[in-house]
Formats: C-alpha cells, structure tokens, sequence
C-alpha cells in the first residue's frame, strides 16, 4: 500500500483500502496494548467499539452499521478485507478452526498478528496523512482500555454496551448507529461520563474512553461505576 494506494480513487475501493489500513492499525493497536495475537471475535468487537465511539474523538465513523450476532459484532466486508491482509501477507494467522454458534452458523475461529515486515510501512505511510494520525491516536488509546479487561469479559464487552445490546434489535437485525440513524447511545453514555468528574473538570476524550469501558466491566459484574 503506497501513498498512491491511500489517495482518492473510486468509492468502493477507497472503502475497501480505508477498511485494510484501519485493519492494521487495529491489529497495531492490539498489539501495543499487550493483545497479541488478538482473536477474530475481539478484533471485530475493537472495529466496532472505533466506530460505535469514534464521536468521542470527534471522528467521523468509517462503518455506522454492524451485524447482529450471539457471539459479538461482526463485519462480512471487514473480514474479507482481513482475508486479503493474510493473503497478502501482512497479516498472520494462528490457531485457525471453524466453530458452530448459536446462530446455527459455521463461524471462523483464529487469532491475528501483523507481519511487521510488509505492516510497518504501512503503518510508516499512514504517518503522512493528519487524519490517520487522529486515527491512530484514537485507537491505540481505545485498545488500552479494552486491553484492561480480563479475557471473559473481553468477549462479554457487546452484551453490555449501549448500543449493541438493545433489546429492541434482535440477533441476525443490523444495529445501525450512523449510517441511516444518528442515535448513539455508547458515544452519548461516554460523553455523559466525561462530565462527572468530581473535580468539576471536563473528561480529556481518552479518559472518556476508559471511563465507559469502567463502565462496561462495572455492569458486567453488577456494579456501579466508581
């Protein structure tokens, strides 16, 4: 991926490029934060906790929508895209198995890790654009947070969440947040929080971020949030 891979080019594909350098910067992330190799279903709950709070940074949210599913978020479009990162050697893959969930689905099971060889330019590349370094900044803050929940609750963190766990949207429905709808709970909990700082003091929006993954492990253990 060159700098001329990253520039404006047809929407599908620019799409489709947005989604492979987000990828690596999410693996990157992961990784940074002690994630390594992350597991599929907990790299698609990272993805989708960047879009579903990317309004805490002030960003705008790469993919609004996200599918439905017992075992956590999951984005068909982004997991191709992850696909031709291994297939491109970027990405690796460990521990690869297929398991049967409770959606009565195969679903792919393994853990990733970057190829620093082919992912470390990339990263160097995405270093040039002022936006992607918002990015970054944003998720490798965001990977600290969920990096600090135990392994359980890593995979326990959608039941919880604002958003995702709205009963009113059933499992195998989309949960749309930002591509036809603009209601946010998960952005609007996290910006509610950074203002009850007992000091009186405005939440930095990294701290928003840890607070409202506090906020998930507080109710993921039937507890108020400290």
């Amino acid at each position: 991926m060159s700098r001329e891979t990253l520039s404006p080019m047809s929407p599908e594909m620019t799409d489709s490029v947005r989604r492979r350098v987000r990828l690596i910067i999410l693996i990157d992330a992961a990784e940074n934060a002690g994630l390594k190799p992350i597991a599929i279903r907990r790299l698609h709950t990272l993805a989708y906790l960047s879009n579903v709070l990317a309004p805490v940074w002030n960003m705008p949210t790469l993919d609004g929508r996200v599918l439905k599913r017992h075992g956590g978020p999951f984005y068909p479009a982004l997991q191709r895209d992850l696909d031709h990162l291994v297939g491109s050697g970027i990405a690796r893959i460990s521990g690869l198995s297929h398991v049967h969930d409770k959606d009565r689905r195969w679903r792919l099971e393994g853990s990733y890790s970057l190829n620093r060889l082919f992912a470390n330019p990339v990263l160097k590349e995405v270093d040039h654009f002022e936006d992607e370094r918002q990015v970054v900044a944003f998720i490798h803050e965001l990977a600290l947070a969920f990096s600090a929940l135990s392994d359980d609750e890593l995979d326990a963190t959608s039941t919880e969440d604002a958003t995702y766990s709205n009963p009113i949207i059933d499992f195998g429905e989309v949960v749309d947040f930002g591509e036809w709808k603009t209601e946010n709970p998960s952005a609007e909990t996290a910006n509610r929080f950074g203002g009850l700082i007992p000091s009186g003091a405005t939440a930095l929006p990294g701290e928003k971020l840890h607070l409202y993954i506090r906020h998930l492990y507080a109710r993921m253990h039937d507890k108020r949030p400290a």
